[in-house]
Parts: structure tokens; C-alpha cells; sequence
């Protein structure tokens, strides 16, 4: 949870510097402080989408963002993107814990639909694709990279 939260936030503050509220305009997606808000929830929930194949305080938290998260996207016709979050939501049932969600690879494949996916409809949603894909892989990234240090240190001192 603080793995996601801290390299979301950081993740979000460092993009905040890009023109997201123009790239969001291309793209004809989300308006305002919709993109950087978005940004940050997708960093916060790959940042415990590793831990959601466990019952779990981060299982909560990752269905209590996403569950909202996919009505408000339902509510302002962002159906496909609704749609995303809920395929991806589901992902972590296919296996045990511990298991395919905290390989070296997960964080670069798993949130590769963010990034191609809304490509395959609208060519000019390649840069809010990006942002969005950097963020799933920052939050994901922050969760196993503090999993391993708090691994290495229950094993060292334990």
C-alpha cells in the first residue's frame, strides 16, 4: 500500500509538469483534473494489484478504488475504459499468491492493455496511454520493489 502511494504520488507530481490537460484534449478522453487524478489511481492500484489474488487489506483497498473508479468512468460514458478496469480487476484470480503477479515481468506485461488497447480505437490516445502505462508501471513496480526489501530484511533479521 505505502509502496504504491509514495511512487504513485511521485509518479503524479513528475507528470504534472507534462500538458495532460491538452493531451487529454487530443485524445477526446476525460477533462480537468480528471487525467492527473487518473494517473494517481492507476499508480495506487497496480501499486496493490500484486497482493488482490489474497484476501487481504490491499484486496479491500484495490476494489474499494476500483469499484468507484468503474462507476465514475460508467457514469461519464468512458465505457471502454470502464471496461479495461474491470478485465484487468479480474486478472490476479488466474493464479496463487506469490505466483505470476510478483515475477520480474508482470509489471511491464500486465498493464501492456493500457497501453495498446485504447490505441486500437483512437490513434491519438498513444500519449495519455503512455502517462497512464507509466503510472500501472511505477505503482507495480514500488509494491514487489518493497516487497523484496521487506523480504530481504524478515529473512535477514528472522
Amino acid at each position: 500500500m505505502v509502496g504504491g502511494f509514495v511512487g504513485g504520488l511521485a509518479y503524479t507530481l513528475l507528470v504534472m509538469w507534462l500538458p495532460l490537460a491538452q493531451m487529454a484534449e487530443y485524445a477526446q478522453v476525460l477533462s480537468g483534473v480528471e487525467p492527473i487524478a487518473l494517473v494517481f489511481v492507476i499508480a495506487m492500484l497496480f501499486g496493490l494489484f500484486p497482493d488482490v489474488d489474497t484476501n487481504s487489506k490491499a484486496q479491500d483497498l484495490f476494489f474499494w478504488l476500483a469499484f468507484p473508479t468503474d462507476i465514475y468512468l460508467i457514469w461519464k460514458g468512458k465505457l471502454q475504459m470502464a471496461a479495461y478496469l474491470g478485465l484487468i480487476a479480474m486478472l490476479p484470480v488466474i493464479g496463487h499468491h506469490r505466483g505470476w503477479t510478483h515475477a520480474r515481468w508482470a509489471p511491464w506485461v500486465v498493464p501492456l492493455p493500457i497501453l495498446i488497447v485504447p490505441y486500437l480505437y483512437n490513434d491519438r490516445m498513444l500519449p495519455m496511454s503512455v502517462v497512464f502505462y507509466g503510472a500501472a508501471v511505477v505503482g507495480y513496480y514500488s509494491h514487489l520493489l518493497l516487497d523484496g526489501l521487506l523480504t530481504r530484511y524478515i529473512r535477514v533479521r528472522g
